[in-house]
C-alpha cells in the first residue's frame, strides 16, 4: 500500500496582510444571487453574532465590505440584507461595520485598490472562466487572503500555474471552493477519515498491549451521500455548464501544473467510471440506493488533490453519491424507482445540452432568470470511512446546513471559510494565539484551515448554524463513540 504524509515543509506559510486595511472581509460580486448569499452570512457575523476566537475571547467588530460595479446595486442589496437580519441600514452597528466598495473586473486599478484596502476578499464574480481572474491577480499583487465559491476545476489550474508561484512569495493563501463544491465532500472525507485513524488506534492501544504496529487503521474507502431539500441552479452555474458544452471552458496547456499528485489519478479514474458514476448502487449506511452526484466530477479531483496533505493513502476508493428518494420502503423498492428516474432525467438533460438549439434557448432565458435561495431547505452529507484491507473499523461524519445547496447553504460555507482566515491571519496574530498561519498559494479550504488548529472550520460552521457529528467505530456491530469534531 502506498501512503502519502503530509508534505508540510513543502509550503510557505502566508503572513498577515500589511498596513491599516479598512475592510476585514471584502466581497467581491455581492449583487448576484450567491454572492449576496455570502454577504449575508458575513453581515450576520459582524452584526448579529458574537465572533469569538480560539481563547473564546470577544475580538474586535468585523469591518465588511461590499463590493462591485454599481454603487446603487450595492446599497439596495445592503437594504435587503438588513431587512432579512431585523436591522436598520442606518443602525450604528451597520454603519460601522459595513462600506461599500466600488470596483470592477475590467478596470484592475479599481481591483487593486480594492485588495489593498482589505484582509480576505472573496470573489463571487462568475462564471469564473469569464470573470475571475481579476480578482485573484488583484488579491496577489495587493497582499489580500482569498476565498472563492467556484467550481471550474480547469480554470483554479491556470490560475495555480499563473499566479501560485507569485502568492507563494508574497505570502497570500487563496482558497478556491469554498462554496457547497466542494467544503462538505473535503471536509467530510476529513473528519471521517481523521476520526478512524485516530481513534481506532486509540482504542487498540488502549485496550490490548499485544496489538502490533501495522494493525493501526489505514482510510481505504471514503462514501460520501449527498441529500438536499429544497433549492434551484444560480444562474452563474449553468452559465458555467453551458460554456462547457460550448467548448469554452480552460484547456489543459503544455506547462501547466498537474491538479493533483500522478498517483492520484487511478482513484479519479476509477470514481468518476461510467460503471462506478451512472449505475444506481446501495449504501450499507444509508440503507437506500443511491444516485450519482453530478457534482463528483468536482468533488473528486479537488478530494485526489488534498488527500496527500491529510496523509490519505493513494489506494483510496472514493464514492460521491446521492440520495434522492425520501424514506426508503417496500413501495419505493428502498429508493431504487427514484434513483432511477433521477438517472434517467441527468442523462436525458445531457444529451440535450448537446443540442446548439437547447443551449441557445438556455442562454437566453438566462437573462431573466434568478434564483435567490431558500434559507427553509437543508444540505445533509454523510461520510463514511472504511479501513483499508478489510479491517474491522469505520467512522462516520454527517454535517447538516440550513439553506438550498446553490445559494444560501454556499453563503453560509464561503462566510465561514472567510471568517476562518481572517482569525488566523489577522485576529489570532493581533491576540498572539497558538496557530499557525495557512500555507500561501492555493489550496481546498479544508487541506489549508486543518493546518492552522484544530477545529478552526468547524467551529465557523457552527457559528453560522450547521451542526456537526462524528463518530467512530472500531469494530463491527460495536457501539459507536461520538468523537469531538473540533479536536479532530
Amino acid at each position: 500500500m502506498t501512503t502519502s504524509k503530509s508534505p508540510s515543509a513543502a509550503y510557505a506559510a502566508a503572513v498577515a496582510p500589511a498596513g491599516d486595511r479598512p475592510h476585514d472581509i471584502t466581497v467581491f460580486g455581492c449583487t448576484g444571487n450567491a454572492g449576496r448569499a455570502v454577504a449575508y452570512h458575513v453581515i450576520r457575523s459582524a452584526t448579529t453574532l458574537s465572533i469569538l476566537t480560539s481563547t473564546s475571547t470577544p475580538s474586535a467588530p468585523l469591518r465588511v465590505g461590499l463590493a462591485g460595479r454599481d454603487r446603487t446595486k450595492i446599497q439596495d442589496t445592503l437594504h435587503g440584507i438588513c431587512t432579512e437580519l431585523g436591522i436598520s441600514p442606518g443602525d450604528d452597528i451597520v454603519r460601522d461595520t459595513v462600506k461599500i466598495v466600488v470596483a470592477d473586473a475590467s478596470d484592475m486599478s479599481t481591483m487593486t485598490s480594492m485588495a489593498k484596502s482589505s484582509r480576505v476578499v472573496v470573489g463571487c464574480a462568475g462564471p469564473y472562466g469569464r470573470y475571475g481572474e481579476a480578482t485573484v491577480r488583484a488579491c496577489v499583487e495587493g497582499g489580500a487572503h482569498y476565498v472563492d465559491i467556484t467550481g471550474e476545476v480547469p480554470w483554479v489550474s491556470r490560475m495555480i500555474t499563473d499566479y501560485d508561484d507569485q502568492a507563494k512569495r508574497a505570502g497570500v493563501c487563496l482558497l478556491p471552493f469554498s462554496g457547497y463544491d466542494c467544503v462538505p465532500a473535503e471536509l467530510g472525507m476529513y473528519l471521517a477519515g481523521r476520526a478512524l485513524e485516530t481513534s481506532a488506534a486509540s482504542s487498540s492501544s488502549s485496550s490490548s498491549s499485544s496489538s502490533a504496529p501495522g494493525d493501526n487503521p489505514v482510510l481505504g474507502q471514503i462514501n460520501l451521500a449527498f441529500r438536499n431539500k429544497g433549492g434551484g441552479f444560480p444562474r452563474g452555474t449553468l452559465n458555467t455548464l453551458l460554456d462547457g458544452f460550448d467548448g469554452n471552458a480552460p484547456e489543459r496547456k503544455e506547462g501547466d501544473v498537474r491538479f493533483y499528485p500522478r498517483e492520484y489519478r487511478t482513484v479519479a479514474k476509477t470514481a468518476l467510471s461510467p460503471s462506478g458514476f451512472v449505475l444506481p448502487r446501495w449504501s450499507n449506511q444509508l440503507g437506500t440506493y443511491t444516485g450519482p452526484n453530478f457534482m463528483a466530477a468536482i468533488n473528486v479531483p479537488i478530494l485526489c488533490r488534498a488527500a496527500p496533505t491529510f496523509g490519505f493513502s493513494s489506494d483510496l476508493v472514493i464514492s460521491d453519491r446521492s440520495v434522492v428518494s425520501g424514506k426508503p420502503s417496500l413501495l419505493n423498492a428502498y429508493g431504487l424507482i427514484p434513483t432511477q428516474l433521477y438517472i434517467t432525467a441527468l442523462v436525458m438533460s445531457g444529451l440535450a445540452l448537446v443540442l446548439p438549439p437547447v443551449r441557445w434557448w438556455l442562454r437566453r432565458s438566462l437573462k431573466t432568470y434568478s434564483y435567490g435561495g431558500d434559507s427553509r431547505g437543508r444540505v445533509v452529507m454523510d461520510a463514511e470511512a472504511v479501513s483499508a484491507g478489510g479491517g474491522a473499523a469505520t467512522a462516520t461524519a454527517r454535517l447538516c446546513v440550513p439553506g438550498d445547496a446553490g445559494i444560501y447553504a454556499t453563503g453560509l460555507f464561503a462566510a465561514s471559510v472567510a471568517n476562518a482566515l481572517h482569525e488566523v491571519t489577522s485576529i489570532a496574530t493581533k491576540t498572539k494565539q497558538r496557530t499557525s498561519m495557512p500555507p500561501a498559494g492555493f489550496h481546498s479550504p479544508v487541506a489549508a484551515l486543518h493546518r492552522c488548529r484544530p477545529g478552526l472550520l468547524v467551529d465557523n460552521l457552527k457559528r453560522l448554524g450547521a451542526d456537526v457529528t462524528v463518530k467512530a467505530m472500531p469494530n463491527v456491530g460495536g457501539e459507536g463513540t461520538v468523537v469531538d469534531a473540533t479536536k479532530l
